[in-house]
């Protein structure tokens, strides 16, 4: 039995943790999770509301509240539940999502002789690189550990940098179903951003570089998917602006079916991904993939991984981090000539088609972690 353990399987923005969650070993893993309730509900044996503190009656004989742990390690009680679960799904192999909460697992995988995996993915290879207490969890994740995961070079060296063995760390992107985002029909001057509305995807960047380009482009529109703590202010910045009604669209959340819907009617993604002043980061985005699959001339930033999977000006367009002119300057060329974007579309789904499907990332963690025969 394989064991996926992960904070939360809730997350929309998470595909990554579902496609891990079918793909690795079908019909033969078990869940470990912070969700309370896991939604939709998972194939096989599930822990959840692993971060709850085991229920204690206080004075005068009242529960005490539930709390969830902070960065750390799990409450002992927690650890033993956590072990006694691997033991008694007989599993063999777990691996644990985000390195910061992969930690909380170690000693119940030790407990149990599981060999333990860690897949690490963005904010918990940079960000949080600056605390001294991370660093020591750290430090017993590569020491006990039998081995990492990465979505790219840029991510796997800096967790190198802090102690990580070269030897025990791959690089798998995520990767995407390229069937599930056919070619786009490209309707020229539809371009589209699909993200969390973070600090890290400055995605008022995007869309001041848009609004910039926008008069000389009568036909162009930006249609804005996804949620966050940016959202209130990018909807009062475009309030402000000199547009005709409609040129830029806030769609919230949407459901993947509906993403895949958009896509396949855009010509041009953009993603501006920057580092944080706290040093946050991307590792690959999968929105960016999932664009690049669909044949959209994807318009983004020499960030992490991005450079990666986008070769500049050969399957999409790639400006500095924060240069909000460059972007502009990019964009505009890109609406003004729908037959370069095409091409550089056709030569973006190839690339993902070659090296960044979901089968490729599969594979490499299957392997990696000696699931072949699972």
């Amino acid at each position: 039995m394989f064991a996926l353990a992960a904070r939360s399987f809730n997350q929309a923005s998470e595909t990554f943790i579902r496609q891990h969650a079918r793909g690795i070993a079908p019909g033969n893993t078990a869940f470990v999770t912070y969700d309370a309730t896991p939604e939709p509900p998972l194939d096989g044996p599930v822990l959840a509301d692993l971060g709850r503190r085991p229920r204690r009656l206080g004075a005068g004989g009242s529960e005490m509240s539930r709390t969830t742990l902070p960065v750390g390690l799990l409450h002992a009680g927690r650890t033993r539940h956590a072990a006694r679960f691997f033991r008694d799904t007989g599993t063999e192999v777990a691996m644990g999502e985000f390195g910061v909460f992969a930690c909380k697992l170690l000693d119940a995988a030790r407990r149990s002789d599981v060999r333990y995996f860690v897949h690490f993915h963005g904010w918990d290879a940079s960000r949080v690189l600056s605390d001294p207490k991370v660093l020591r969890l750290y430090d017993d994740l590569w020491a006990r550990a039998q081995g990492f995961f990465a979505p790219s070079r840029f991510i796997a060296d800096k967790l190198i940098a802090v102690g990580c063995p070269a030897d025990r760390i791959a690089v798998t992107p995520c990767g995407v179903d390229p069937d599930a985002f056919p070619m786009s029909a490209r309707v020229p001057g539809r371009c589209i951003m699909v993200g969390r509305m973070v600090d890290k995807k400055a995605p008022l960047v995007s869309i001041r570089a848009f609004a910039r380009v926008a008069d000389k482009h009568p036909d162009a529109r930006l249609d804005v998917i996804g949620d966050g703590p940016r959202l209130a202010e990018c909807k009062a910045e475009v309030a402000g602006m000199d547009l005709p009604e409609g040129r830029i669209l806030f769609h919230g959340v949407q459901p993947h079916d509906t993403v895949r819907r958009m896509m396949s009617e855009a010509s041009i993604f953009l993603q501006h991904s920057v580092t944080t002043p706290d040093g946050n980061t991307e590792g690959l985005p999968v929105s960016v993939l999932e664009a690049m699959s669909a044949g959209l001339c994807v318009v983004s930033t020499r960030h992490s991984g991005i450079p990666e999977a986008v070769i500049d000006s050969e399957s999409g367009l790639l400006v500095d981090e924060h240069d909000t002119e460059a972007m502009a300057q990019v964009l505009d060329h890109a609406l003004a000539d729908p037959a370069m974007c095409a091409g550089l579309g056709d030569a973006a789904a190839a690339r993902v088609r070659a090296s960044f499907t979901i089968d490729h990332a599969i594979e490499t963690l299957r392997d990696r972690m000696g699931l072949t025969g699972l």
